[in-house]
């Protein structure tokens, strides 16, 4: 009801070409924490998630990278406010004390930043080169964050943004943070290495004519398809 009368006294007020946004509140994760070792005040704190995934071989979604973020609850945890650390400590010390929920939280996680990148692959796919920004551009690192929050007395995992650079600066960090503790290296790298070096092969057979000869049947239309997806001019001869 307050929010009703908060709109509608700023529309009354409002000319044609203004208008009110409204976005939804999303409460964060209130879970029992260890007492602080300090008697000062503990503020409440908020948890985002930020992961990097790359697209893979034959065009799938693949986890690289997850790091997280503590802020405070009554404001946004933006990038670079805070270093970031891995989920499973992170969980740990929000409370989330059994490893099969944390277990559970981390594939359900890995599950909803592949389907957000599946999903922006397949809108992709829909549209000419020309409303892509061109014929090599697509989207190939993308960067998801996400906020722990509860619903229902239940943690849920709620999607805030899609990003490329932000998400990608924060994995780094965190990749060389670990590594200069002496963790051993993560997936990151080399992942990111195969997304970049499938590009540079795309990119030098790209306009190239190529002659096959005795191309096959009904069988090998997939190489048609990734003919066209590389950009080259194709030549057949039937024996």
């Amino acid at each position: 009801a307050a929010v009703v009368q908060a709109v509608g006294a700023w529309l009354r007020g409002l000319t044609e070409e203004d208008s009110v946004l409204l976005e939804a509140m999303v409460p964060t994760a209130r879970l029992p924490v260890p007492p602080p070792r300090s008697p000062a005040p503990r503020l409440p704190v908020a948890l985002r998630i930020c992961t990097l995934v790359c697209r893979s071989w034959g065009d799938r979604p693949q986890l690289c990278q997850v790091a997280c973020a503590v802020g405070r609850a009554e404001s946004p945890v933006r990038h670079g406010a805070a270093l970031p650390q891995g989920l499973d400590s992170s969980l740990q010390q929000w409370g989330v004390v059994a490893p099969s929920q944390r277990q559970a939280l981390a594939t359900r996680l890995r599950e909803a930043t592949e389907a957000a990148m599946a999903a922006l692959l397949a809108a992709e796919a829909e549209l000419s080169p020309q409303q892509r920004g061109g014929t090599r551009a697509r989207t190939d690192i993308l960067g998801v964050d996400f906020l722990l929050a509860c619903v229902d007395d239940a943690l849920e995992l709620v999607a805030l943004a899609t990003n490329s650079q932000r998400c990608l600066e924060t994995c780094v960090l965190a990749e060389a943070m670990g590594r200069a503790v002496g963790e051993p290296p993560g997936d990151l790298p080399r992942l990111l290495a195969e997304a970049m070096l499938h590009r540079a092969q795309c990119h030098l057979v790209e306009g190239k004519d190529i002659l096959l000869i005795g191309a096959g049947g009904v069988s090998k239309s997939f190489v048609w398809e990734a003919a066209r997806d590389y950009g080259l001019r194709v030549r057949r001869i039937w024996g």
